[in-house]
Formats: structure tokens, C-alpha cells, sequence
């Protein structure tokens, strides 16, 4: 009987890493990489889509990327991703994870006061989202990482 060989989580996870990590980026391009692979594969979306702003830099105000899913039926509303990414060792407790959703909230509720242009139209789209909203609509929280979370931290998520 041949030798069945087995693909790891980790075998996985470093060839999809693989394309982020080449040509010896810099840390903030490692990161703008990371959320654009992750966002433009997870939701199945091209990263030229105009309902995707990538705010990721001095003055995001705590969102990397925004996406705007909208609704393809009347049962169903629309969705706004709002994604924190984290690579490498800008992960390193569930302190980063609290740190940073209480940036986005402070953003969302207007406490930010030096944000980047890009995020304050997107602030400004939000807002006119949440005025325009029906039950069905959401804004949806990502905080993605390149690393499997804890416990601890996963209780963390729950609480934000």
C-alpha cells in the first residue's frame, strides 16, 4: 500500500504565505499584503472592486480594509466588513486585540481626530450606512491574524 502523504495546517498556511513574504518586504508591506490576500480570497472578491477601500497605514483609524457586500436579495441586507490585520509579531496578546477594536469604535464614534483621507470618506460612507440602515444590514468587526488565537484571546473576541 503506497504512502498517503498528509497536508498540515502549517504545510497550508506557508505556501499561502508564501506570495506575501517574497522579494524581503518591509513590515508595513508584509501587512498590506497579508489583508489584501486575505480579504480579496475569503470573500471571493478582485482587489480592484470598488467596494473595497484598503485604509491600512498612518491615519486608518484602526481599519486596514473596508468592504462593502451588497446584498443580492431582498432577504438578506448589506454588509460592511471592517478588517483589522495583524501579521507576524504585530499579534502578540489579546492587549493588541482590545487595543485595536477600541481604536475602531473611538473611529466609528468620532474620538479619532487625525485620520488619513481615505478613512474619513469611508467614515463618512458609514455613516451614511448606519443613517440609511434596515434591521438586516450589519457592520461586521474582522480581526485577522496569521496565527491561530488563544483561549484567552478568543474569550477576548467574544467580549468585544
Amino acid at each position: 500500500m503506497a504512502n498517503e502523504s498528509t497536508y498540515s495546517f502549517e504545510d497550508f498556511k506557508n505556501e499561502w504565505l508564501i506570495e506575501i513574504t517574497e522579494n524581503n518586504p518591509t513590515t508595513v508591506e508584509l501587512g498590506n499584503r497579508f489583508a489584501k490576500k486575505l480579504v480579496t480570497q475569503w470573500l471571493d472578491i478582485e482587489d480592484d472592486n470598488d467596494d473595497m477601500i484598503f485604509c491600512d497605514g498612518s491615519g486608518d483609524g484602526g481599519i486596514d480594509v473596508a468592504y462593502l457586500k451588497r446584498s443580492e436579495s431582498e432577504n438578506e441586507g448589506n454588509k460592511w466588513f471592517l478588517v483589522q490585520s495583524k501579521y507576524g509579531t504585530a499579534f502578540n496578546s489579546k492587549s493588541t486585540l482590545l487595543i485595536e477594536a477600541q481604536k475602531i469604535i473611538d473611529t466609528l464614534d468620532g474620538q479619532t481626530k487625525r485620520l488619513s483621507s481615505i478613512t474619513n470618506d469611508l467614515i463618512e460612507r458609514l455613516h451614511i450606512f448606519k443613517r440609511c440602515s434596515s434591521p438586516k444590514d450589519k457592520l461586521i468587526l474582522v480581526f485577522a491574524t496569521n496565527s491561530s488565537i488563544s483561549e484567552d484571546e478568543n474569550r477576548a473576541l467574544n467580549d468585544i
